[in-house]
């Protein structure tokens, strides 16, 4: 899927307020911390302990079939990484929910950042999705008061599309494992050292915040090979017209062209009255 990224946070943020604005009586969901964590590299994410199904079932309508992720990048500040310029990359993400309709898996997952990693073991490079951060506060506020500023970098995925009651919602995540020889810049900063990476589920606009203050990218060591793949606002954007528009139980008929009104007078002036037919019983 091909993103588009902008380089206006204001005017993103505008668009992107627009677009998935509620209308009247329609509850947004706002952004929220994660109850669950990613320790050491690997594990699962129970949405459900942090809002219920029907809560998530909309948040999927709002964002048009986008789960937005804010991820708070905990990693020592070993090799070439810093206290200003951290890194992970992701190997897998994977949304397994579970509804009254059956199971349903979803695997497209995205950051505005790649790299050419080797993974522990591997002998041959391969494109990796990329998060950065740093290390301490950003100070980002979102827009409906939620604490930003612990969090460093955008996950998303998309095409989600279910049918049913949700009963059981989890997220796999799995960052790579670098090669150990640390014979490239990339995969030095890339690695993860084992710490607690914790998450955040966003509103659209908190996803733009996040996503166009590019935390971290600024002091990654020149060495550091990677490239701007894309964005979650060019995600944002392209899923607004599926968020938009919501199904009609039955489409509106198509207005009468003119002429056919015309006719239709018309014809009722040319039209004679009939005298009721009566009938007489003797």
């Amino acid at each position: 899927m091909k993103h588009t990224h902008f380089t206006s946070p204001r005017s993103i943020l505008g668009c992107c307020l627009l677009l998935f604005s509620s209308p009247a009586g329609a509850q947004q969901i706002v952004s929220r911390t994660l109850t669950d964590a990613i320790y050491r590299g690997d594990g699962v994410i129970d949405l459900l302990k942090d809002v219920s199904g029907d809560q998530l079932t909309k948040y999927f309508n709002q964002s048009g079939g986008l789960l937005l992720l804010g991820v708070d990048i905990n990693e020592d500040n070993s090799g070439n990484e810093s206290r200003s310029s951290l890194g992970i990359a992701i190997k897998q993400a994977q949304l397994s929910i579970n509804t009254t309709d059956g199971d349903f898996t979803f695997g497209d997952f995205y950051t505005s950042t790649t790299a050419m990693l080797r993974e522990a073991g591997g002998k041959t490079s391969a494109k990796y999705y990329t998060m950065f951060g740093q290390g301490g506060s950003s100070q980002l506020t979102g827009k409906s008061g939620f604490d930003l500023s612990s969090f460093d970098d955008v996950l998303w995925l998309e095409k989600i599309a279910l049918t049913g009651t949700i009963l059981r919602a989890e997220l796999r995540i799995t960052f790579l494992e670098t090669l150990r020889s640390r014979s490239s810049d990339a995969e030095s900063f890339f690695d993860f050292s084992g710490g607690f990476e914790d998450f955040a589920l966003l509103s659209a606009a908190d996803a733009v915040l996040l996503e166009e203050a590019a935390i971290g990218t600024a002091d990654a060591p020149p060495g550091v090979a990677y490239t701007k793949e894309g964005s979650a606002t060019g995600a944002i954007l392209a899923a607004a017209p599926a968020a938009e528009a919501p199904p009609l139980a039955s489409p509106p008929a198509a207005p009468a062209p003119p002429w056919l009104m015309v006719a239709g007078l018309a014809g009722l002036l040319l039209l004679k009255p009939k005298k009721a037919a009566t009938h007489e019983t003797r």
